[in-house]
């Protein structure tokens, strides 16, 4: 779903563009080639939807790293798009060409200055069902998308945490986890 909204400043115009899944990156970064400003929303944690949990997709059947990698390095170079994961559009108003919209971002717990070592899963001992998996799996509290994650950074569900809990930030010589208060 895409569609053109006033941006954060009330002044320019973005396009919104609503799922960072394979369709939605090449809507993004299509109409940013074109000139257009862009803010893109996806409401997990990762920009690449089902794809990127697949072994190989249609049509040329090769593994999601290959397709997905691409468009994340031309989402990275591009400085018209805005990402936003764990977002959700929670109020759309307006007509056509003059939309406002409000969007509601979930805390990461994780700061960019994760490097994805692996050190934070390794100490976890709270697991959440696997949203790769459908469910059917589970996964560390602390985790990130396979090596093919973007943006490159672990998520940590607060809620899945013994209150006492802190060893993942414990362990993270970055300092990239925030700790709980």
């Amino acid at each position: 779903m895409s569609m053109i909204t006033e941006s954060s400043n009330g002044n320019s115009k973005a396009l919104l563009v609503i799922g960072g899944g394979i369709a939605g990156l090449t809507a993004a970064l299509d109409a940013s080639e074109t000139g257009l400003d862009v803010i893109l929303i996806e409401k997990s944690p990762y920009l690449g939807g089902r794809v990127a949990g697949f072994h190989n997709y249609f049509p040329k059947l090769c593994p999601p790293s290959c397709g997905l990698e691409i468009n994340f390095r031309r989402l990275r170079n591009n400085p018209r798009i805005t990402v936003l994961t764990q977002a959700e559009l929670v109020k759309l108003e307006g007509s056509e060409g003059n939309y406002d919209a409000a969007i509601r971002i979930a805390p990461r717990f994780v700061t960019s200055a994760c490097t994805l070592c692996g050190d934070c899963a390794d100490v976890c001992h709270s697991e959440i069902a696997d949203p790769l998996e459908f469910g059917l799996t589970k996964t560390k509290a602390v985790h990130a998308r396979r090596l093919a994650a973007f943006p490159p950074t672990y998520v940590l569900d607060r809620d899945a945490c013994a209150t006492d809990c802190h060893a993942c930030a414990d362990v993270c010589k970055y300092g990239a986890i925030l700790p709980k208060v």
